[in-house]
């Protein structure tokens, strides 16, 4: 969930290192600090709370240092978020940051403890620091070598020595983004950070190990061996990681939908055959020999999961399990079995954890990913990248409708391959897909009175969201969106659950959001909920002559298939919620104790 950045060249360190740490503020933190050489000395500044307060800190320090620092941006897991437990931690000559896990941190610590090394904070991390200086005999990438060969756990680092003209960075189950510059190279955590400074990165690789120098960069595979850097061109602009003009992130990556579904769609469909293009990696003899997809996710992720769960039986013919990443135990998969795991990031812990458990048992493994080259893409057999660009917004928007269509065009590939989908069907299903991006800009257009009922019902205590079927994945999206950005308790059910217990909680005046943009057996759950004094605000397609008779309000849109309504349903409940946080004054793109990737377990 961390952020580190690093940077060694001819600039002004300080200004690069807090610019490189602002852009990766979305991931979440509670501390931030730096550490620059200056001399034969390193500098350390550190702090809780805003990078803002410790940069007005390091200007007052005279802005010391040569060209050469490292930073980072700390969520707290082992020990509070203090000043101490801030990184850079300090052992001697040596400087770290640290993003990840120790897992044998407890065992490190008591062996370095004997050994006459202080501990000064509560975390996990300062045993790297102290195991580094242990090793360190002026040959800086050795040290770092051998004491990552004593820790268990995850981890991504960069690392600072006082009489090393080097930065050295590793990683294991984080991400790590080496930026390539003219006489300069950069380090980041993601690709946004470093994105005014350069488009050409390299992704290190689990088990990698790299020193960096302002003219080169040389990196070693687990083995110690020496080999080239695998250059990625990001053909991002830096527009796609600013705000433009929008005033939060979230709210333009809401309306960034329509594009985001023309990219995750385009090539892919042939209207003419009722096909769909996609690279499984599995032959269409494999594909008809499945008996059921297992499908691995966490939050909003899992929420696509479920939506599979209702779609593929229906238009491919195989049974689908939706399982939490972080309950995942199957270590004895069935055969034939296709596991599916859905990481916007490709670097969530606990699904490369679950797909790590899946490999096991010898069954095939698909990602779901945005992001080319992450960790997830090493690990599977095959990838399907939505392609929808960089979110920034800790609060998945335009990501969660790619997986959506994503799932949507596996589901009819696999029900071709089988045969269970007729060219006909397969058809009728994608001409009514090319229109869902025309379809999502009509829901967009119509924000101002989305905008006009949240900001009605924005000081409610709390929210029920109800759907069913294909829709109710949409209604826990939609709770769960009303949590992350407004603050505000909100529940997701399926329309049928709430004579189960849920009812009891429906009083007076209680908004009700009722996804209902198809079946009748919603209209009675609007009516129970009615009955009780809620106030019911429909989602309802615009051929719904009933709806206004039971419903307070109603929020119309396009009609489209089923399985397409829950696309546009969420954009509604995106807008819905964004538009209360919005009015409650709340920090959108920064909900507290939440980051964008979160890659510890």
């Amino acid at each position: 969930m961390c952020g580190i950045v690093a940077y060694i060249g001819d600039g002004e360190v300080g200004s690069i290192l807090f610019d490189t740490l602002k852009r990766l503020e979305y991931r979440g933190y509670d501390s931030a600090g730096v550490a620059i050489k200056s001399g034969d000395e390193i500098v350390v500044v550190k702090a809780a709370g805003k990078i803002g307060n410790l940069e007005k800190v390091y200007r007052e320090m005279g802005s010391p240092g040569e060209s050469m620092g490292i930073g980072h941006t700390r969520w707290a897991t082992h020990g509070s978020p203090t000043d101490i437990n801030a990184h850079p931690h300090i052992s001697g000559e040596i400087a770290i940051v640290h993003n990840g896990i120790i897992e044998n941190y407890l065992e490190l610590r008591e062996s370095l403890t004997e050994k006459g090394f202080e501990f000064q904070s509560e975390t996990d991390s300062e045993v790297l620091a102290h195991l580094i200086n242990y090793f360190y005999q002026g040959d800086l990438i050795m040290a770092v070598t051998r004491a990552l060969d004593e820790v268990e756990g995850s981890y991504a680092i960069a690392v600072l020595a006082a009489s090393s003209p080097y930065i050295i960075c590793a990683r294991k189950d984080s991400p790590l983004v080496i930026g390539l510059g003219k006489l300069a190279n950069y380090l980041a955590s993601d690709v946004p950070a470093l994105l005014p400074y350069t488009r050409d990165i390299v992704r290190l690789k689990d088990g990698e190990i790299a020193k960096l120098s302002k003219e080169t960069v040389e990196i070693k595979n687990r083995f110690g061996e020496l080999h080239p850097a695998d250059v990625e061109r990001i053909d991002w602009n830096i527009d796609a990681a600013e705000k433009g003009g929008y005033s939060h992130f979230m709210l333009k990556e809401i309306h960034e939908q329509p594009r985001a579904l023309r990219e995750t769609m385009a090539g892919r469909i042939s209207e003419f055959g009722g096909d769909v293009r996609l690279d499984l990696g599995i032959d269409d003899e494999e594909i008809r020999n499945l008996e059921r997809v297992s499908i691995i996710a966490c939050g909003t992720s899992y929420h696509a999961g479920l939506f599979a769960k209702y779609l593929l039986p229906i238009v491919s013919g195989l049974p689908v399990e939706v399982e939490l990443a972080s309950e995942f135990q199957h270590l004895q998969l069935r055969p034939r079995t296709l596991v599916v795991g859905i990481t916007q990031s490709g670097e969530t812990a606990d699904t490369l954890l679950a797909l790590k458990k899946a490999k096991m048992c010898n069954v095939r493994l698909l990602a779901i990913t945005n992001v080319v080259g992450s960790t997830v893409t090493n690990l599977v057999d095959s990838t399907i990248f939505t392609r929808c660009g960089p979110e920034i917004g800790v609060a998945a928007t335009k990501t969660f409708t790619s997986q959506l269509v994503t799932l949507i065009l596996l589901a009819i590939c696999l029900g071709r391959a089988r045969g269970f989908l007729t060219p006909e069907q397969g058809r009728k299903i994608l001409i009514e897909l090319s229109r869902l991006p025309a379809l999502v800009q009509k829901v967009l257009d119509r924000r101002d009175s989305i905008k006009e009922i949240a900001e009605l019902y924005a000081d409610s205590s709390c929210y029920f969201f109800i759907g069913r079927e294909f829709l109710y994945p949409i209604a826990l999206e939609g709770a769960l969106k009303m949590k992350e950005i407004a603050y505000i308790h909100s529940e997701g059910y399926a329309g049928g659950e709430l004579k189960h217990g849920p009812l009891a909680l429906i009083t007076d005046f209680t908004p009700v959001v009722a996804i209902a943009t198809f079946g009748r057996k919603i209209q009675s759950n609007i009516k129970e909920v009615r009955a009780r004094g809620a106030e019911v605000i429909a989602l309802a397609s615009e051929n719904d002559a009933d709806i206004d008779k039971i419903a307070n309000v109603v929020i119309r849109l396009p009609d489209t298939r089923p399985e397409l309504s829950a696309v546009l349903c969420t954009v509604v409940v995106q807008l819905f919620s964004y538009y209360v946080a919005h009015k409650l004054g709340q920090p959108i793109d920064k909900p507290r104790n939440l980051a964008k990737c979160v890659t510890v377990e």
